[in-house]
């Protein structure tokens, strides 16, 4: 499944025993793993590419929060991400 071959991706930057089948699997060392992380610490990220209508018209321009939701985490991934230029990202 979806999963499965997200794993693949992730784990494809890395050399392979050959026989194994692993090997077929490649990714770019260009590569970031995206995903949504409730909870976590945002600080001074512009998601405003991606939400631009928070409740109590929260700044998406330079948001900041100590307990992001899913949506604004993801978001903040991507952003942070980008700033280190991967070429490919990969998304839960």
């Amino acid at each position: 499944g979806k999963s499965t071959m997200l794993e693949a991706l992730q784990c494809g930057i890395y050399p392979k025993a050959p026989g194994d089948g692993r090997e077929f699997c490649v990714t770019s060392p260009e590569a970031a793993k995206i995903r949504a992380e409730d909870g976590r610490s945002v600080t001074a990220v512009d998601i405003s590419s991606y939400i631009s209508n928070l409740p109590f018209g929260k700044d998406t321009t330079c948001f900041t929060t100590q307990d992001a939701s899913g949506s604004t985490s993801q978001a903040s991934n991507i952003v942070e991400a980008m700033e280190v230029a991967p070429i490919w990202l990969l998304s839960t």
